[in-house]
């Protein structure tokens, strides 16, 4: 009987940042991708990654968050961080908003 080894390497989360879609590798490189919905899996691509291929985890809401973010005119202004993610806690962004978090800021900012 052959014995495998449980994979425990971290996922990668999709978040929005200046109207895309990122995601940074789990590992802590440093390095970050542009990922498209619906994609299943991370790679930090050799050789400037470190190579880590896992899990790409989305927001269950994906499509509204995205949709709600769009409605805004300035790209820059076009962001989603999931709960403490470190980029967002770094730069003093909001994190874990929902949907409706995202449409009040927008009635606050007149766009609609």
């Amino acid at each position: 009987m052959i014995e495998t080894q449980a994979n425990t390497a971290p996922d990668a989360f999709a978040y929005i940042n200046f109207g895309r879609w990122i995601s940074d590798c789990p590992l802590g490189c440093g390095n970050a991708y542009g990922v498209n919905p619906g994609q299943l899996h991370f790679m930090c691509e050799v050789p400037h990654g470190c190579g880590h291929i896992g899990i790409l985890r989305w927001p269950l809401d994906a499509e509204k968050l995205w949709a709600t973010l769009e409605m805004r005119p300035m790209p820059k202004t076009r962001n989603w961080f999931p709960r403490n993610h470190p980029l967002a806690l770094r730069s003093g962004c909001p994190d874990g908003q929902t949907v409706n978090d995202l449409l009040e800021e927008n009635r606050a900012n007149g766009v609609m």
